[in-house]
């Protein structure tokens, strides 16, 4: 203990100086004087290592062993975002995840060839007539039901007669040609024979191309039929109804 009158260095447990005999200051306001000037400041704009001080020992960050190379980098756990559906494209059409074009199996079937589709649409036509027929007598039983009670003309019920068969006919042949080849891309004809209408990417028909391609086949018949033949000579035989639409028939797998 230095003594703050002389400057005597003397024993820290002696209450005053051996020198000039003065009253040494206290030993435990001594410590807290020294205390206060050992504690540093705290800066004003503060610092990490007073914020860890500051919040205890919950606040430090446990690092494992090996150090700070051994804790994992936040931009290494990261992992690439992988899109939910992949946007490549085979033939113009999207490729799902598994690589693999939606209508692909479809696509890759052989296609019929005019003999088998000729087979078809003869028994198409069959069925397409027997509705026919079969709409016609109905038609007529019940003109002439109607008109045995009426006052009505001959002339008049003839008329209404073929009128009747004419939008029943066309009635059939939209059904037949139409919804069944837009629903399924087959008709009874083609179900029989293991055909199917195809677009050229291998997707469903759908009923416009089906319309579209009805009307095909109705200027096939106004050309001598020969919308029908190019499928003879098409090589990816394909009628003037199928380029119209842009349908392939296929053989599917039995």
């Amino acid at each position: 203990m230095r003594c703050p009158a002389c400057g005597f260095v003397s024993f820290d447990h002696l209450p005053t100086c051996k020198r000039c005999g003065r009253a040494l200051p206290d030993r435990e306001k001594r410590r807290s004087a020294v205390a206060i000037q050992v504690v540093p400041a705290p800066s004003p704009l503060g610092s990490p290592g007073d914020a860890n001080r500051e919040a205890g020992p919950q606040a430090t960050a446990t690092v494992p062993e090996g150090g700070q190379e051994g804790a994992a980098s936040p931009r290494e756990d990261r992992k690439p975002e992988v899109p939910a559906r992949e946007a490549d494209v085979q033939g113009g059409l999207p490729v799902a995840a598994g690589g693999e074009a939606p209508g692909s199996d479809f696509a890759s079937l052989p296609k019929a060839g005019f003999w088998v589709r000729g087979v078809a649409f003869l028994m198409d036509l069959a069925i397409v007539t027997a509705l026919r027929v079969a709409g016609g007598l109905l038609v007529w039983g019940a003109v002439e039901i109607g008109g045995a009670f009426s006052s009505t003309s001959d002339l008049a019920l003839e008329w209404l007669q073929t009128t009747a068969t004419t939008v029943l006919t066309v009635l059939i042949m939209l059904g037949y040609f139409i919804l069944l080849v837009g629903w399924s891309g087959q008709t009874a004809g083609k179900m029989l024979l293991g055909l199917k209408i195809i677009r050229v990417t291998g997707m469903e028909v759908g009923y416009a191309r089906a319309f579209v391609r009805w009307v095909g086949q109705l200027l096939g018949f106004l050309i001598f039929g020969m919308g029908f033949l190019m499928v003879a000579f098409s090589r990816r035989k394909q009628g003037l109804h199928d380029k119209l639409a842009g349908t392939y028939v296929v053989r599917l797998p039995s």
